[in-house]
């Protein structure tokens, strides 16, 4: 019988955000090691199941490495990337998020099933762009933008970047946000809480396989 062609990425940006949340699902399963190899195989270089088990198993090491080796890529935070034809942009301030913004961001980036509605946050159209300036869409968590198909490594660029922001600035911008709101809702004390203690992106980026 022929055995497919692998096609193996090595760049995160050949890959995306759905990829890396099925790839999570399975981790997320404990699965034993064997299995796990045959799945992100499956998964990052688009074979079925029954196929990578055709390989030889010199040839599926290689290919791990391969993936481990991408996995270790730090990438930059984009601010601006294409998307389906469409030119996105990251929030250009966000000391002027809005309260449902923050609030929105912080439930769904605390988990990689909902990372891509995460992005749908953070990244948004952009309206006007004048050299680097430019304004994105106003948001609205009614009507979202499909991410699932964000390239990877402008979201864990992003991912990055919040990681990397100090406390001050972000004590800075739930300052800001208290003094929009005559009381602090539940879910903002949740957030405060979650940032003070290390943040709501802790344990997000993926482990070697």
């Amino acid at each position: 019988m022929i055995t497919k062609k692998l096609t193996v990425p090595n760049k995160l940006s050949e890959l995306t955000i759905g990829q890396y949340q099925k790839f999570n699902k399975v981790l997320s399963s404990n699965p034993d090691n064997d299995f796990l190899q045959k799945k992100t195989i499956e998964i990052f270089c688009g074979v079925d199941l029954n196929q990578v088990e055709r390989y030889k198993y010199s040839s599926i090491v290689e290919v791990i490495e391969v993936l481990n080796k991408m996995f270790e890529q730090k990438p930059k935070h984009n601010l601006r990337f294409d998307h389906n034809g469409k030119e996105y942009g990251f929030i250009p301030v966000l000391t002027n998020m809005s309260f449902g913004e923050f609030v929105d961001l912080d439930l769904l980036m605390s988990d990689w099933d909902t990372m891509d509605e995460a992005m749908a946050v953070l990244y948004r159209k952009i309206e006007n762009k004048h050299k680097d300036n430019y304004t994105i869409v106003e948001y609205n968590s009614d009507k979202t933008d499909n991410m699932k198909d964000m390239p990877l490594d402008v979201a864990l660029g992003a991912i990055f970047f919040l990681e990397n922001l100090n406390k001050e600035l972000m004590n800075h911008i739930l300052l800001y946000l208290q003094k929009q709101e005559k009381t602090i809702p539940p879910q903002l004390k949740q957030s405060y809480k979650r940032i003070m203690d290390g943040g709501f992106l802790s344990g997000l980026y993926p482990m070697q396989i």
